[in-house]
């Protein structure tokens, strides 16, 4: 969960790539060009730091998508349990008073909504999975202004 945060930290934003693809092309260009001076080991060196700079570009985008797809999933879960505890009858706890006991939910819906709206910041708006986050969110938000 802690790495899964801090992943999404590391998302590659669109001018993050941009800015990727643009080095890993111009060092393409320079590897041709030393290619055609016969500087082999120069040319060997550009290219591939270019299909370096992609392939860790493509690695940490397929990370950090996974951690931010895995926090959402956790989030949905978390609500679901919550959902199936709240529909059990439970005995009164001695140790909590009513008051308390809506609080600490409404903190715990409140925790859990973050970390979905957290990981939905990271998905991208045409992903077929949004809508069903985006559904998520909206009921705990009414759970938590109705509590």
């Amino acid at each position: 969960m802690i790495l899964n945060r801090l992943l999404l930290y590391f998302v590659p934003d669109k001018q993050a790539t941009i800015l990727a693809a643009g080095l890993s092309l111009v060092s393409f260009l320079i590897g041709l060009l030393d290619m055609i001076s016969r500087d082999f080991n120069s040319a060997s060196f550009y290219l591939n730091l270019s299909v370096g700079i992609m392939g860790a570009l493509f690695v940490l985008k397929f990370l950090s998508m996974r951690a931010t797809y895995q926090m959402a999933e956790q989030a949905q879960h978390q609500f679901q349990q919550h959902l199936r505890k709240k529909r059990t009858p439970q005995q009164p706890s001695s140790e909590l008073t009513p008051e308390q006991a809506r609080a600490q939910e409404k903190r715990e819906m409140s925790e859990m909504a973050d970390t979905l709206r957290q990981a939905l910041n990271n998905i991208a708006a045409d992903s077929p999975v949004r809508p069903k986050y985006e559904a998520t969110l909206e009921m705990m938000d009414r759970m938590t202004q109705r509590s």
